[in-house]
């Protein structure tokens, strides 16, 4: 399991636009929450198929601006296989993909 954090210059409901549109990974669920006075909880969870490990990686994403600024946390899980737990960098995979994706607004 990894995990990333990081801050954009953009809203969570432009971030996720730009993920959900950009990320070759199936969407599996979608979620938001409006708090109002602009702040907003946005929840994407996705999955990807890797050969290279024969397995589906799972990854989480939240995207939310409760504190005046947009932060997006990423973790992805579930492409580890095996007793030893290897993911061949599938994980590491997906998180790089989605904080590539967000490059140009990242604070």
């Amino acid at each position: 399991m990894a995990t990333e954090i990081f801050t954009v210059k953009i809203t969570p409901l432009e971030a996720q636009k730009m993920i959900k549109e950009n990320l070759d990974a199936d969407l599996v669920f979608s979620d938001s929450y409006n708090l109002g006075d602009d702040k907003f909880i946005l929840i994407t969870t996705f999955e990807k198929y890797y050969a290279r490990n024969n397995s589906d990686a799972g990854l989480i994403v939240v995207y939310e601006n409760t504190t005046g600024k947009t932060v997006i946390k990423a973790t992805s899980t579930g492409s580890a296989i095996g007793i030893l737990k290897i993911d061949w960098g599938a994980g590491g995979n997906l998180l790089k993909r989605v904080k590539n994706i967000l490059a140009d607004y990242v604070i």
